[in-house]
């Protein structure tokens, strides 16, 4: 497991180079500052429990760089809030999570003022949990994992934008028996510098 993320370090440090390399060629290029606020879920962890909720709000804050009008790629902190809260008589959990995010974006520009986009990243994410499950009392669960994002934007002129996306993590954490992807749909605002 340690080799593996050699390999993504090293591949993702390669790529980062080279782009932003490439990127100095580019007249439309810089730094961006994008803050979200939405709902987040974990579908399935509440199958089969009476008393469970498995959705919260959650937030982001992320800083990128646009290397031009069709490409960027951006680190963010993303907040899930409580994806699990259960007090069943055999699953008493409660579960807090957040994760640390690289990404890389594609925009689709469709006119002046309004754009399509898609991230493809990893995420870093740390669950701190409380409660039991059948008596056995739940660990605080780390991990890495791939996550994928789909969204609209609306240019409010050359500086600033509003967006709107759907993101998705796979396998964000795994209560035993519970392992699940969390979803999020969050709006906010990106201010290019």
């Amino acid at each position: 497991m340690n080799q593996q993320k050699k390999y993504i370090g090293v591949i993702c440090g390669a790529a980062m180079m080279g782009l932003t390399a490439n990127a100095m060629a580019a007249d439309d290029h810089g730094f961006t500052l994008g803050v979200d606020y939405g709902r987040t879920e974990a579908k399935k962890y509440c199958d089969n429990i009476v008393s469970c909720d498995n959705r919260d709000k959650g937030s982001k804050v992320e800083i990128g760089y646009d290397f031009n009008k069709t490409f960027g790629a951006e680190l963010g902190y993303t907040s899930f809030g409580t994806l699990f809260d259960s007090n069943n008589n055999s699953v008493s959990v409660s579960q807090k999570s957040s994760a640390i995010t690289l990404s890389v974006l594609g925009n689709v520009p469709v006119g002046d003022w309004f754009g399509i986009y898609g991230r493809l990243g990893f995420a870093r994410y740390d669950t701190n949990n409380r409660g039991v499950v059948e008596g056995v009392p739940v660990k605080d669960e780390s991990g890495n994992t791939p996550f994928w994002g789909a969204g609209v934007k609306l240019n409010l002129g050359e500086q600033f934008a509003l967006r709107l996306e759907y993101q998705n993590y796979s396998d964000l954490s795994d209560l035993p028996g519970r392992k699940d992807d969390v979803q999020g749909l969050f709006m906010g605002g990106v201010y290019r510098f």
